[in-house]
């Protein structure tokens, strides 16, 4: 099979799966056979192109180890209390006449304590946006606000699946990464601060009753010490201890919480860790607080797993040495940052789907910042600072459409996810001299 033909194969099967609901796994999957086709057809026999995809999958053992870590860690921190205190805590500390300001920075908080976007709009997300339509509040801004916290700790949380699948592609620390983004993020931090204390000021919200704080004070004991996992998660790397080390330590904080704390029995706990947390009191938040789990971290797996099996295929068979040299010829042009965000950009566009699109960006890129003398951690970067937040400004991405419909909200928030934008923008504009190329 030619490879123009077996990409166009591959998009049409993305698109007919997003128009039809099924699970990307399929899409994914035809894409796989599609590319061995490929090697196939460029003279490789099928016990070697097999052995390419085994090759491209085994890179993500790691990475499949701490998705496994980051599915207990968010059952347990449901379980344990965790996460309905952050949420209740953050809504006392709520000002109405500031109310997008607040939802953005609640969110960046939560999202950095998740590491997840579609779980922290799930749970704060769908609080902030009862409270703002309860209360007035413009609704576009503060799904723009909800959403850009979301993606700060998406990318950069280290409890992240995005984060951790860059380290791991790339071969860095995880941690020195998060310092990376933290410094280029700080201009952008700022920017959105101040945009939203705008729209905080321009509409200022009558803050309405919502039922959710008598619901988590129901139902769970809202004691300090439920925030002792996420602690453990903020200050044992700061000691100098492994993410995994860092992830388990919390694990068994909140699972002691939960049993001696919470009285959750140690079955429930058990089943939450594998299954997902299921709440046993009713209400509004109570509703909104199932997830996590073993379980729910299947599908990622699966989707790194097929998706890194490509990785294996174009290198060994050398499928995209056509787009590499496009690449390489462009980044010549610009620079590498700028060549990365067009990169990011466009296979986000084509798939869909934000860790398929790290794996590609990862795959097109990595040789390019090899040949110019690049760091690894100067790519990692620079993909956290592109495909990692792109994919929440197109509308058929995954990682955008599917908040948009936890938030019930449409694409006219997506100019309002400042952050989203902002980080890029200030990328380009702050290149040093060095890195651009004169035309």
């Amino acid at each position: 099979m030619d490879f123009a033909a077996a990409v166009v194969l591959f998009i049409a099967g993305l698109v007919a799966s997003l128009l039809n609901g099924v699970n990307i796994i399929a899409p994914l999957t035809l894409g796989l056979f599609c590319f061995a086709g490929c090697a196939r057809f460029r003279g490789h026999k099928w016990p070697d192109v097999w052995r390419m995809a085994f090759a491209g999958m085994k890179k993500t053992v790691g990475i499949i180890q701490i998705f496994v870590i980051i599915g207990l860690l968010t059952a347990v921190w449901r379980a344990c209390g965790t996460i309905p205190f952050l949420v209740w805590y953050g809504i006392k500390l709520i000002d109405p006449r500031l109310f997008v300001l607040y939802a953005f920075v609640l969110t960046c908080f939560v999202s950095y304590m998740l590491g997840t976007v579609f779980g922290t709009a799930g749970t704060v997300g769908v609080v902030l946006m009862t409270i703002a339509r309860s209360g007035g509040a413009d609704v576009l801004a503060t799904a723009g606000a909800i959403i850009s916290g979301c993606f700060f700790g998406d990318r950069c949380a280290p409890t992240s699946s995005s984060a951790n699948l860059v380290a791991s592609l790339t071969g860095t620390r995880l941690y020195d990464n998060i310092r990376n983004m933290f410094r280029t993020a700080s201009a952008p931090m700022v920017l959105s601060l101040l945009i939203y204390l705008y729209f905080s000021l321009r509409q200022p919200m009558q803050l309405g009753d919502t039922g959710v704080t008598p619901d988590i004070e129901a139902a769970f004991d809202l004691s300090p010490i439920t925030v002792l996992p996420a602690l453990v998660i903020l200050a044992l790397p700061i000691m100098g201890v492994g993410v995994k080390t860092a992830m388990a330590l919390s694990i068994f904080s909140g699972a002691a919480i939960a049993l001696f704390v919470q009285n959750v029995p140690f079955a429930t706990l058990l089943r939450a860790m594998i299954l997902g947390y299921e709440p046993s009191a009713g209400g509004r938040f109570m509703s909104i607080l199932a997830g996590g789990g073993v379980l729910s971290m299947v599908n990622i797996v699966c989707i790194v797993s097929v998706s890194s099996s490509y990785s294996g295929i174009f290198d060994g068979a050398m499928l995209l040495s056509g787009a590499e040299r496009f690449l390489e010829r462009l980044s010549r042009r610009v620079s590498l940052y700028s060549t990365t965000l067009v990169t990011g950009t466009l296979t986000n566009m084509l798939v869909c789907n934000q860790s398929l699109s790290v794996i590609l960006t990862h795959q097109l890129m990595k040789k390019i910042y090899a040949s110019n003398g690049a760091s690894d951690s100067l790519l990692a970067v620079h993909i956290e600072d592109t495909a990692i937040l792109v994919t929440g400004l197109i509308p058929w991405c995954v990682s955008a459409a599917v908040p948009f419909a936890i938030l019930s909200v449409d694409i006219g928030s997506i100019p309002l996810a400042v952050f989203l934008w902002l980080v890029p923008i200030s990328r380009l504009l702050s290149l040093p001299m060095s890195e651009i190329k004169e035309n």
